[in-house]
């Protein structure tokens, strides 16, 4: 080990070198924090990172192991609506969760029941519904298993949902490993400018955030 290389480093390398295993096409994700700065100065080690509460009845979770950057840890609890919150946030921000057949599933055979959840989601301030599957995978031929769906009507009933709902549709990957990491960022992100309004701090990271 060469001099000054500090264990944090050399934990950060690891996690690069397993997501270009996993996904070689791809930019690894950030290994460094969001940073906040307030007159200059970086408060970023005042900010707690989130704890993720995945919903009891969740199968397959996500993980987010390889984002200590952004995630402090995750805890499994039976959440009102949606798939995946944060505590402390759990009354404001829910995320609904599908894969591509879970998806086409549900809107083939529990459209009616679907659409309840999407009328709960909407009350939250937060909310989202997580497709792992990109625009193109939906509007691609299905499998014979789901020839009944047509990619039309599908990418049709989650343009209907986000404009009748207001709930943002977010389109990953089938890639799961990019689809933990969007929801990992997402999460993150929202967390922390909460966490400054809550604290008076106002809703900015730095000057310029956006």
């Amino acid at each position: 080990m060469n001099a000054g290389y500090s264990h944090k480093e050399e934990k950060d390398d690891d996690i690069e070198a397993d997501f270009e295993n996993i996904t070689p096409n791809f930019v690894s994700p950030p290994s460094s924090r969001l940073v906040v700065k307030r007159d200059g100065h970086s408060i970023t080690r005042k900010i707690p990172k989130p704890t993720i509460l995945i919903d009891t009845r969740e199968q397959s979770p996500l993980e987010f192991t390889r984002f200590p950057n952004w995630i402090a840890e995750t805890k499994r609890k039976k959440l009102t609506v949606g798939d995946y919150s944060i505590e402390g946030m759990e009354s404001i921000l829910t995320v609904e969760r599908k894969s591509l057949s879970d998806l086409i599933t549900t809107l083939m055979q529990n459209r009616t029941r679907f659409f309840k959840l999407c009328e709960k989601l909407a009350q939250y301030r937060w909310r989202a519904l997580l497709v792992e599957a990109s625009y193109e995978e939906i509007k691609s031929p299905y499998d014979e298993e789901y020839m009944r769906a047509h990619p039309n009507a599908v990418s049709g009933s989650l343009d209907a949902l986000e404009a009748k709902f207001g709930i943002p549709v977010i389109y990953t990957s089938s890639c799961r490993p990019l689809a933990e990491e969007k929801m990992a960022s997402w999460l993150s992100k929202h967390f922390t400018y909460w966490y400054l309004e809550e604290k008076g701090l106002g809703r900015v990271l730095i000057e310029g955030d956006l």
